[in-house]
């Protein structure tokens, strides 16, 4: 047997080591020093969690005695790559002090549970990560001491959750001393263990049907395309049972929507960033993507994303192909990020590269703000959804901005419903204010909107006409500074590419709100003959209210801007305002 322990201290010490990040990425290297340091701190008396080497080496062993099922190989069984014995090392090495107490398990009974009931490993496609899930289940299946486990594997669709059941349906089926030594069978839908009344089985999307579930383990596959926590919260709550849970979560990165995988990836980066110090025990995190300074077509980092391209030519060969065409080819970009380089994107054909646009978070400090002019922007929307007042600075060629809204109860119960988006959470966490009733009560939005004038040094406010004209005439009528922005080509184009400088430049500043990034992930842009922009509403997929505001917002400061370097673009800015 290797000494898998030692294989992944080596592995976490180069990546500390490579303080130029030639070949790890920030996130690997902040997940390498937590190892080493829980290591450390697992030797401490008042350390709630030990470190077992025999778990550890235990559990990748198993698995390298489980054969290869696709593909051609040198060695019939596995042969773990250094990524995947680390993440497997702390996975089931850390251990929790208080045992639990299970009959004819050891010499006394006592059975530590593993300190981890969460884990991510986020990877580039062909990366062997379904491969790792399902050779992780089985030995949760049969090496861990749990009458009656239910081992799942969880998509948004069967056929995606029966990947990774599928792959270790078939290293059961071809591994007969498996099989004989755990009393395993293995049926169409399921994998049975008769001994303990163990199974393993996959199941999809809809929450609905999966109330009678009692899971010990679950195996969620490409969480990004997840649009809803629905699946999640009820695999979680009928988890609440078990004394050894475990949720696995193994993806690729996708096209940006309203999903969990956004509040995971955030938290999974603010672990490994140290945010939450020793509070988050529970959870390992393990992260391989290009860091956002790195050179998309420089083959050298791509081992950033895809740490088997070290043991693999082919996936060079692929990766190398499929760059080509992304750099040729804009339409093809989105995917090459996604899939190769473990980046978001924003959706297809969107105008706001994700990447950049997260540089730009940030904290804006408002009581620091308020003794500097600002300008406004109101989208009043439909009725019966979002209503965004935003308010934006420049001060020393810098942007800060920060933004409100509506949306009335019948609304926000209606996509908690449907599960597209957030809205109940945002509604929760104070991004939105909730009204009463089926619309939007523009009482408490003129309100809250005078409020904001008391507060701040408002120059103007520009609003988009469509459906404002009663709120913008009580608006107007306490003598408050409103500016019709007539919707179009020529009046968006200047505000447009003013916001692409700022945000590009990293010098915008928005306060990581996900209601505005979530739209800024919707946009897309549309061009007429002279290409000249404006938002698309109908090709967006999915609302852009508070990105119009801010583009309306900054187009304001374009058009009174009096150094602006482009007299042309200040000049038609100003020729579409009615003021």
């Amino acid at each position: 047997m290797r000494d898998y322990v030692q294989i992944a201290i080596d592995y976490a010490t180069d990546a500390i080591k490579d303080k130029k990040r030639k070949k790890y990425c920030k996130l690997i290297r902040q997940a390498a020093k937590r190892f080493l340091d829980d290591l450390k701190r697992a030797d401490k008396k008042n350390c709630p969690f030990f470190f077992d080497e025999w778990h550890a080496n235990d559990a990748c062993d198993f698995i390298e005695k489980l054969p290869h099922v696709e593909g051609k190989w040198d060695c019939p069984t596995i042969i773990m790559h250094p990524s995947h014995i680390f993440f497997v090392v702390q996975l089931f090495g850390f251990r929790k002090k208080e045992p639990l107490f299970i009959d004819n398990w050891g010499e006394d009974n006592k059975f530590y549970p593993r300190r981890y009931s969460a884990a991510l490993f986020a990877v580039a496609r062909k990366n062997a990560k379904s491969t790792l899930s399902a050779a992780i289940a089985i030995y949760c299946l049969c090496c861990e001491p749990e009458d009656g486990a239910q081992v799942i594997s969880a998509a948004t669709t069967f056929p995606q959750a029966s990947i990774i059941f599928n792959t270790a349906k078939r290293m059961v089926e071809k591994t007969a001393d498996l099989k004989d030594a755990f009393g395993l069978e293995c049926w169409a839908k399921a994998i049975s263990r008769f001994e303990t009344g163990a199974t393993f089985k996959p199941i999809h999307a809809k929450a609905s049907t999966q109330d009678g579930l009692n899971p010990s383990q679950v195996f969620i596959d490409e969480i990004h395309a997840h649009k809803t926590a629905d699946l999640l919260n009820v695999l979680q709550s009928a988890m609440g049972a078990r004394a050894n849970p475990l949720f696995v979560y193994t993806t690729t990165e996708g096209y940006v929507n309203a999903g969990p995988w956004q509040e995971i990836r955030k938290f999974a980066r603010d672990l490994l960033k140290g945010v939450f110090k020793n509070e988050a025990d529970h959870f390992l995190a393990v992260f391989y993507c290009l860091d956002d300074d790195d050179d998309e077509f420089d083959e050298t980092v791509w081992i950033k994303a895809n740490p088997l391209m070290d043991v693999n030519p082919y996936l060079l060969i692929s990766i190398k192909k499929e760059a080509v065409e992304a750099k040729q080819m804009p339409s093809k970009m989105a995917e090459f990020r996604i899939k190769r380089l473990n980046k978001p994107a924003s959706a297809e054909n969107g105008w706001i590269d994700l990447g950049k646009w997260d540089t730009c978070g940030g904290e804006v400090d408002l009581e620091k703000l308020k003794n500097y002019p600002c300008y406004g922007a109101l989208d009043l929307s439909s009725t019966s959804d979002l209503t965004s007042f935003r308010l934006t600075w420049e001060i020393d060629g810098e942007i800060y901005t920060a933004g409100w809204g509506w949306c009335p109860t019948d609304a926000i119960a209606y996509r908690t419903e449907r599960g597209t988006v957030p809205y109940a959470g945002w509604v929760e966490k104070g991004y939105i204010k909730q009204t009463e009733g089926n619309v939007i009560d523009y009482g408490i939005v003129e309100r809250d909107i005078v409020e904001l004038f008391e507060q701040f040094n408002i120059v103007s406010v520009a609003y988009d006409p469509w459906n404002a004209t009663d709120l913008v005439n009580r608006l107007v009528a306490q003598e408050l500074p409103m500016i019709q922005f007539i919707q179009g080509t020529k009046s968006y184009h200047p505000a447009m590419q003013a916001t692409e400088r700022y945000y590009m430049s990293g010098r915008l500043h928005h306060d990581n709100n996900p209601v505005l990034r979530w739209c800024a992930s919707n946009i897309v842009a549309r061009k007429d003959e002279n290409l000249n922009m404006a938002p698309d509403k109908r090709r967006s997929a999915d609302k852009i209210d508070w990105m119009i505001t801010l583009i309306m917002s900054i187009g304001l400061i374009v058009a009174n801007s009096e150094d602006n370097e482009d007299e042309d673009i200040e000049a038609a800015f100003k020729d579409v305002l009615i003021i």
